[in-house]
């Protein structure tokens, strides 16, 4: 007689969201900060008005195992009000070539 539970053999494939930055941000810390380099580019990602030089700097939110989504904010200054707006960056962990860490404030 077999059992309607969990299936033996689930255990045995692999894990969906493999790789180095997969892994990575499965074991980051909540406000953990980042620089994200994304695959087939050879610059960090920069999101700033008008595609600025300077990379953006990601705070790592969460990550979902389920569907390789890592969630992550960052600041982005407005052109015409006086606060940076705080915005939300959804990715697939397996769309990323590298994550720098950066220090964390204390």
């Amino acid at each position: 007689m077999f059992s309607l539970g969990k299936c033996w053999w689930c255990e045995l494939l692999p894990s969906a969201c493999e790789g180095c930055a997969c892994s990575i941000l499965r074991n980051a810390r909540e406000g953990q900060r980042f620089l994200i380099l994304l695959k087939g580019t050879a610059e960090f990602l920069a999101l700033g008005p008008g595609q600025s030089p300077q990379p953006t700097e990601f705070s790592f939110v969460r990550f979902k195992e389920g569907t390789c989504c890592a969630i992550f904010t960052f600041s982005q200054p407005p052109a015409a009000a006086p606060v940076p707006a705080e915005r939300e960056f959804i990715i697939d962990c397996r769309s990323i070539a590298a994550l720098s860490p950066l220090a964390t404030p204390c």
